[in-house]
């Protein structure tokens, strides 16, 4: 759906990111860890922006591991910290439902604690995994949480990709998704239908957050424009892509890319 774009300043954090195995390349984006490292630092606040993606987060407390689910449809402020372990899979849009058979109707839009929700089938497995991290370094962690994936795609492969090809070709704004959705076999009911349930979110929502991604993009690596942007991502006009970048990332493109611009050359 989207490309991963590293919050800023994660040296920090101790982040380190990895690609999935191929076989879960169309549902997973990356496998992640950070923190840990010792250095405890002033805790820093970051913006996470909406891609109908998920993250499935465990972080490794001393006492108990908290275990989360967050469906990325708004975009999120959240404080990080270097001290405490962390480690997580960023699902892309769709992937939660079909490798794990979850629901994004059942979820808010803000991370929620998955205590209940570990007995369920898509969820079979994952606690004994995470107690073992413990135990382990952030890399061996990450290639245990992936064998788990491989395991529960070999037991419960997704019955269709067909949503997962719409998703893809809704988030390279390569046709208008009512179009895109004849070609596979869907009327525009059915396509709403399908992506509320399986991905928590509109054909349209699906627009605004691949045209997001786009703008974020254009604003750090090229000088263009705000005017020239618009037009490359498809809004109207500068005041169009303004008004609903802004809906979105709370802050205007101008903001953002001074912001983040200021952030790396500070780096």
């Amino acid at each position: 759906m989207t490309d991963f774009i590293l919050p800023s300043n994660t040296n920090y954090l101790n982040f380190r990111h990895r690609l999935p195995d191929k076989r879960l390349a169309p549902w997973v984006q990356c496998l992640w860890s950070m923190g840990g490292s010792g250095d405890v630092t002033e805790p820093r606040t970051e913006k996470f922006y909406p891609d109908a993606g998920a993250s499935l987060s465990i972080k490794l407390a001393s006492s108990h591991p908290i275990i989360t689910l967050c469906f990325n449809r708004r975009t999120l402020i959240e404080t990080l910290d270097a001290y405490t372990p962390c480690m997580g899979i960023r699902f892309k849009a769709a992937g939660v439902h079909c490798l794990l058979g979850l629901l994004p109707e059942a979820f808010t839009d803000k991370p929620q604690r998955l205590d209940d929700e570990l007995e369920t089938p898509g969820l079979q497995g994952l606690m004994h995994v995470v107690e073992r991290l413990y135990q382990l370094d952030a890399q061996q962690g990450l290639r245990l949480l992936e064998t788990w994936l491989l395991h529960r795609l070999a037991s419960h492969p997704p019955a269709s990709s067909r949503i997962t090809t719409m998703v893809q070709a809704i988030g390279e704004l390569q046709l208008p998704p009512q179009q895109l959705g004849a070609t596979l076999g869907f009327t525009r009911r059915t396509l709403e239908r399908k992506l509320k349930r399986e991905v928590g979110v509109t054909p349209g929502q699906l627009v605004a957050y691949a045209r997001l991604n786009r703008a974020r993009h254009g604003l750090l690596e090229t000088t263009l424009s705000l005017a020239e942007i618009a037009l490359q991502c498809g809004y109207y006009d500068q005041a169009h892509f303004t008004h609903a970048f802004q809906s979105l990332a709370y802050e205007t493109p101008a903001a953002y890319r001074k912001r983040k611009l200021s952030q790396i050359y500070k780096a």
